[in-house]
């Protein structure tokens, strides 16, 4: 069984309450930048199409990985800081 819970904070902030944890999601629809329990993810959309694209940034603290950070983490770190400074510029 799933259990989600979404709460709208603010035009284009939203938080996530799901069974395994809680996340932050910035940016308006069809793009955002969600930082979660589960790591960080950039994302973009367009909306009514069904066709978009995702890219998890990092990795969580509990992978036991090399922490060694690739080319494709800064480029999707990038993509996200310009998302939230797009979404803010058009907020404000």
């Amino acid at each position: 069984m799933r259990f989600r819970k979404s709460f709208k904070l603010a035009p284009g902030l939203r938080l996530n309450i799901g069974k395994k944890g809680a996340s932050v999601r910035v940016g308006p629809k069809g793009a955002g930048y969600t930082v979660g329990t589960s790591g960080q993810r950039v994302s973009a959309s367009i909306p009514g199409t069904g066709v978009g694209f995702s890219s998890r940034i990092g990795k969580r603290k509990s992978d036991n990985q090399n922490t060694d950070t690739s080319m494709s983490s800064w480029v999707a770190g990038l993509v996200g800081i310009v998302l939230i400074f797009a979404f803010l510029s058009w907020l404000f």
